[in-house]
């Protein structure tokens, strides 16, 4: 398929990554990160109101195992993967992600601050996990060594958001760092608007991105411009 956007670094494909997944080289992706859908039938607010695609109750999980299926003969056997998941659905992600690579810990995004819920009746819901995993092949995180919650990335303010659920970029970028060598590629088969190509771009690393609707797609494309314009920065 012809990509939907395609730079000398970035290609972005407007594409069910199931499909688009099967032509990726085999062993040419360094990292996998990437927010899928979570199963818990999100559903946004204000601008963001309408529903994230195959994101009902199973059928996220559903997707998120044929979308690793597809993925796994492109990943190098050192490769590292990191995955966004919900509390409630980490235990489906884990055996999902556990048939394809080896987990090697849970990581925790703080974003010190509270959500919405039962505000009076249950803790902050503050955080969200994220799987990491990785290949058969070790190779060693850079830099020193980190702990596992992710503390002082604060979460993209609503009137800023371009998806309902956009992560940081400093976040993405912090992870890419630790785990995507120099002149590698970071694969991201659920792109949205494109916040994972975006910490590619600042870290002068190759990136492919796949996308299923295209208003995303058009955002990711402007996002990649601009920070190709700006060149690369330094990590977080």
């Amino acid at each position: 398929m012809k990509p939907y956007y395609q730079s000398d670094t970035i290609t972005l494909y407007h594409a069910d990554c199931r499909d688009q997944l099967l032509d990726l080289p085999s062993h040419s992706v360094d990292l996998l990160l990437t927010d899928p859908p979570y199963g818990m039938a999100f559903e946004g607010k204000g601008e963001h109101a309408a529903p994230i695609r195959a994101d009902g109750a199973r059928q996220g999980v559903r997707v998120l195992r044929q979308a690793l299926t597809a993925a796994a003969p492109a990943l190098k056997l050192d490769a590292h993967a990191f995955l966004f998941c919900h509390w409630a659905s980490w235990p489906d992600f884990y055996d999902a992600v556990s048939a394809h690579l080896r987990l090697k810990g849970a990581l925790v995004w703080w974003k010190d601050r509270g959500g919405s819920g039962d505000c009076a009746g249950s803790f902050a819901p503050d955080y969200e996990v994220v799987l990491h995993a990785a290949g058969p092949k070790r190779r060693p995180l850079a830099g020193k060594r980190r702990g596992a919650v992710l503390a002082g990335f604060p979460p993209v303010p609503p009137r800023q958001r371009t998806h309902p659920t956009e992560k940081p970029v400093e976040l993405l970028t912090h992870l890419a760092e630790k785990s995507c060598p120099q002149e590698g590629t970071v694969l991201d088969p659920f792109a949205g608007t494109g916040a994972t190509l975006v910490a590619a771009v600042h870290l002068g690393r190759r990136a492919v991105g796949i996308e299923l609707e295209e208003r995303y797609c058009e955002v990711a494309t402007r996002r990649v411009e601009l920070a190709l314009r700006e060149g690369p920065q330094s990590a977080a």
